[in-house]
């Protein structure tokens, strides 16, 4: 009994003395001020920091500098260091009330978005009409991309507490309501010498926040020359349609979003063709998006073929895909695809990529892509494998020249695989674009240029150029 209370007694003593350890001395506190100082002119950052770690080395108990620590590093952008800090303060008996808004504020810098939202709401709920957790719930709507709620929550959190920064950033929120018109231009060519030019205009609105409005009209040309092996000898060697489409897309349900486009294309030669297209998106969570794409139209962009418009071959399509952030240098898709054509012809399609940004200050990206696409019967009237394989490597990316001019580049090699009517060719395949792009006061110029090749029974090239100017006002 008497060693028991002696054991207790060492023990007490012993925590009062840790507990007497842990209290700043003078010389700490002097030094917890000099390095608060510090913090006054970014350069003197690095200083401080070292300055709050040794304290903490000193004391671990201690609040304050590890408090001034964590929000250092999240004005620094490390963000996940921050936050263990930040951790560490929460379960500290002497943490400050509005700890938790801090927390969230870093979370939302760090792009973790959902998990901000969570917190700034628990603080809301604590505290009502707290300007500066509406604040934070507004930008954290923002830059996960739901500009109808951050629009009203920077309404709510303005009409408590006028603030400079969070109004301007509610002015550049509604200066993203725009109007914008278009014109383009796309001509292709192979070594088929099918040849493919189209022409349009469009213009779009944007309703509110959620809803875009948009309509488009434009001209298709398309010609190749008869030769000893034409499927249809009868047909006119060129033909032109006219089509217009008009379209809606709605964000809807926090995480869903819809597009709903109509029209029609009508040819000199051919049967005219209704175009239709719906698409489904679905985001899981900040870093992800599944998505259901159908369609209805012609074969003619798939397979580019001038014998499939004149015999009035329709394609109605279906593609499920899944598009996935892996960090912050790493993403992955992958997509299933099949087709129903009108001459009781099918096609299947499978595809996967993987794309690397090996630098964070330079926009590019090396991508290795795999696919497969086989069809139920062959066709004489367009491209119709039983198999059809190919994997590339690529490197693409946006450099900036000077101003809002922008070099932008698409050139990859690898090797494809093919089978068609009995004949089956194996070699290599290739694509390389150039581009420049300019943007300046709402004006924007794109040209691009690509020349390709693939593997049928033979090696397929292609030669492609594009031209798009729009004002957004």
């Amino acid at each position: 009994m008497i060693c028991r209370g002696a054991v207790l007694a060492l023990a007490l003593c012993a925590l009062v003395a840790g507990r007497v350890a842990a209290e700043p001395t003078q010389e700490q506190s002097e030094r917890l001020e000099r390095a608060d100082a510090l913090l006054e002119d970014r350069a003197g950052w690095d200083e401080a920091i070292a300055l709050y770690r040794g304290l903490l080395v000193e004391t671990p108990d201690w609040t304050e500098p590890r408090l001034d620590l964590a929000r250092v590093l999240a004005w620094r952008g490390d963000y996940q260091e921050s936050l263990e800090h930040f951790e560490q303060v929460a379960k500290s008996p002497s943490a400050p009330p509005d700890l938790t808004v801090e927390r969230a504020e870093v979370l939302s810098w760090a792009g973790r978005n959902d998990e901000a939202r969570v917190l700034f709401e628990q603080a809301l709920a604590t505290k009502p009409n707290d300007p500066r957790a509406e604040r934070g719930l507004a930008r954290t709507y923002l830059w996960s991309g739901q500009r109808a709620l951050a629009n009203d929550w920077y309404i709510s959190a303005l009409a408590i507490e006028d603030d400079a920064e969070a109004r301007q950033e509610w002015s550049a929120l509604r200066g993203e309501l725009k109007k914008k018109i278009g014109a383009d231009g796309f001509g292709f060519r192979d070594s088929e010498k099918f040849s493919y030019l189209r022409t349009g205009v469009e213009a779009s609105l944007d309703w509110d926040f959620d809803t875009r409005i948009y309509a488009s009209t434009g001209t298709v040309l398309i010609a190749q020359p008869h030769g000893p092996d034409d499927v249809l000898p009868d047909s006119p060697s060129h033909d032109h349609a006219i089509e217009g489409r008009l379209g809606v897309e709605r964000r809807f349900a926090t995480r869903w979003k819809g597009v709903a486009e109509l029209g029609g294309r009508g040819w000199d030669h051919a049967d005219d063709r209704v175009l239709a297209r719906g698409l489904l998106e679905y985001a899981p969570g900040e870093n992800a998006v599944a998505a259901l794409e159908v369609t209805h139209g012609d074969q003619l962009e798939q397979s580019y073929s001038f014998a499939s418009v004149q015999k009035g071959i329709g394609r109605s399509a279906g593609t499920l895909s899944y598009w996935r952030q892996l960090n912050s240098a790493w993403e992955a898709y992958a997509a299933l695809g099949g087709a129903w054509l009108t001459d009781s012809n099918g096609e299947i399609a499978l595809g996967a990529s993987t794309a690397w940004r090996p630098f964070r200050a330079l926009d590019v990206q090396i991508a290795l892509a795999l696919d497969s696409m086989r069809y139920q019967d062959a066709s004489p009237y367009y491209y119709s494998p039983a198999v059809d394989l190919g994997g590339t490597l690529s490197v693409m990316g946006r450099v900036p020249i000077r101003g809002g001019l922008s070099l932008v580049f698409d050139a990859g090699g690898g090797a494809g695989f093919s089978e068609e009517q009995g004949e089956s060719s194996f070699g290599p395949a290739y694509r390389a674009k150039l581009g420049l792009r300019w943007e300046r006061g709402g004006f924007s110029v794109a040209l691009d240029a690509a020349r390709s090749q693939s593997v049928r029974a033979s090696a397929y090239t292609t030669h492609e150029a594009a031209v798009h100017v729009g004002w957004s006002f």
